[in-house]
């Protein structure tokens, strides 16, 4: 297949990067060539949806509309979202991209999704975004059942409890962390996971107990855990809704973004996502 490699080869030079790696047992691409695999496939991807969009702008929004989640907010909100997209903009075809929130800003600093909702958006490159909601972090953990539970507990208090956290990489826990130095408390980490799920299996049996935001608790709500928020200081962060500058929001993609901000705030108006709305 001569004129195939000397097609590769002129791309593997225009690219400055070695695409695929060849050996006796067959081809395989290279980390660049991988990435470069993505990119081209989201951009066809997107080039393909241009009828879906013409006829949109005429008709109703149309198309293909990926948006990023963090899991346990995809968990509380996508049901809803759904059933608003269904009543109302049929022809979108929504995909979820739910990931942990490090990947997910990644994500949209690549221009991978069209819009999600992420914290600390202030922190990423090439994004644009609009602030949602102020977000109230709360203390989850197994109750002594011989006292009575106090819906508030200051940040003192919980600097005396074992705590699961995840790593510094996750914006919750910078934030945790920045409050815990401000308050001259040391915490008693004495687990680290990236898991959500894996530090709510390790507060409902009893071990430590952690610091999360109301999704989370939503997810794996059990009469077992109670959450309470933390005071004296709160431990707050801003929740914004952001897109990739160098993406533009098409027809269908707003539309979407209008249904999930009305979806989010609505959470936020029950209760079910403890804190204040921003927009």
């Amino acid at each position: 297949q001569p004129a195939l490699s000397r097609q590769i080869a002129a791309l593997e030079a225009r690219v400055g990067l070695r695409l695929l790696n060849r050996s006796r047992t067959g081809v395989a691409l290279t980390d660049g060539g991988a990435r470069l695999y993505t990119l081209a496939r989201n951009t066809l991807e997107r080039l393909g949806s241009v009828q879906a969009e013409l006829r949109a702008s005429e008709q109703k929004p149309a198309g293909p509309v990926t948006i990023a989640l963090p899991v346990s907010l995809a968990s509380m909100l996508v049901p809803t979202i759904l059933r608003e997209l269904e009543a109302h903009y049929s022809e979108i075809d929504l995909r979820i991209d739910d990931r942990l929130s490090p990947e997910n800003q990644h994500s949209l600093e690549a221009g991978l999704v069209d819009f999600g909702i992420v914290a600390a958006a202030d922190e990423l490159v090439n994004v644009d975004y609009e602030p949602l909601v102020c977000e109230s972090l709360l203390l989850v953990e197994k109750p002594d059942t011989s006292r009575r539970v106090h819906p508030t507990i200051t940040f003192a208090q919980v600097a005396k409890r074992k705590l699961v956290l995840p790593p510094r990489s996750f914006h919750i826990r910078r934030t945790i962390d920045d409050v815990a130095r401000v308050a001259h408390c040391t915490l008693n980490v004495i687990y680290e996971q990236r898991s959500v799920t894996t530090i709510m299996s390790l507060v409902r049996a009893g071990l430590p107990g952690t610091i999360t935001n109301s999704p989370s608790v939503y997810q794996f709500w059990t009469a077992e855990i109670v959450a309470r928020r933390v005071v004296h200081p709160e431990i707050t962060r801003t929740i914004s809704l952001a897109w990739p500058r160098r993406r533009t929001l098409s027809v269908a993609a707003h539309a979407a973004y209008e249904v999930v901000k009305r979806c989010a705030l609505e959470a936020v108006k029950e209760g079910r996502w403890r804190g204040v709305p921003l927009c």
